[in-house]
């Protein structure tokens, strides 16, 4: 990452910095934040202006890189800024050298931190996308179901978290699916086998008669016996 000096050198007439000290570099890419928290200034009686003008470097940089930071990450920085002005104001001025210690270790958190909203949103679409995978099982089979068991599994499927609990309810989606469809399929074929049977009599009532009936004949007849019987009931 490219970064670039905050301030070359002090302006005519202003506090040199002593040798030695890191250079107080803005990191490339770094956002200026447009209310950018407050970065705790080092206070004490004999405080050098060198330190004051580090600090002055340094501060802008490290309220943006705060700005950035949310949770654990920013606490965690909080902590080390704060750390680094108590030891100052403590009369421990070379701690100001770490300055460029502290940006290195802004910078460090905030790619963290990328990563992890990274993973964070790849695993939310995962989710989502298991979660509308079984969301179309479930109103595929949904003719199946009975009305309040479909609502309970959009219910619990809206309120799975992780894929565990979405491979719950896809596996509940599948044995209801399953065992609904096993119900009609009986139903079906205890309907075959009535209709069967009654074609079966009636065929048999026909031979016995005088005039002997094609089985095209049987099954019309049984078709308008059924249609009569609709119509009366």
């Amino acid at each position: 990452m490219i970064a670039r000096p905050v301030r070359s050198r002090a302006p005519r007439g202003g506090v040199a910095l002593p040798p030695g000290l890191p250079p107080i570099l803005r990191p490339q890419g770094l956002p200026r934040a447009l209310h950018a928290p407050s970065v705790p200034e080092p206070q004490h009686q004999h405080l050098p202006s060198w330190v004051r003008r580090a600090f002055t470097q340094a501060r802008p940089v490290l309220a943006d890189q705060l700005a950035t930071l949310s949770g654990e990450p920013r606490a965690r920085f909080e902590a080390l800024i704060e750390g680094v002005t108590a030891l100052i104001r403590s009369g421990k001025f070379s701690q100001a050298f770490r300055y460029a210690e502290l940006i290195a270790e802004g910078e460090r958190l905030r790619e963290a931190q990328r990563r992890e909203q990274a993973e964070a949103v790849r695993l939310q679409r995962a989710l989502d996308a298991a979660r509308k995978k079984v969301g179309e099982e479930l109103r595929s089979g949904a003719p199946s179901l009975a009305p309040e068991l479909t609502a309970r599994l959009s219910r619990a499927l809206r309120a799975a978290g992780d894929h565990a609990a979405i491979d719950a309810v896809a596996e509940e989606v599948r044995q209801s699916v399953a065992a609904a469809q096993a119900v009609q399929e009986r139903r079906r074929e205890r309907e075959i086998h009535r209709t069967r049977s009654r074609i079966e009599r009636s065929a048999s009532r026909a031979a016995q008669s005088d005039g002997a009936e094609s089985w095209q004949d049987v099954l019309r007849r049984l078709q308008e016996e059924m249609t009569a019987g609709s119509s009366s009931s």
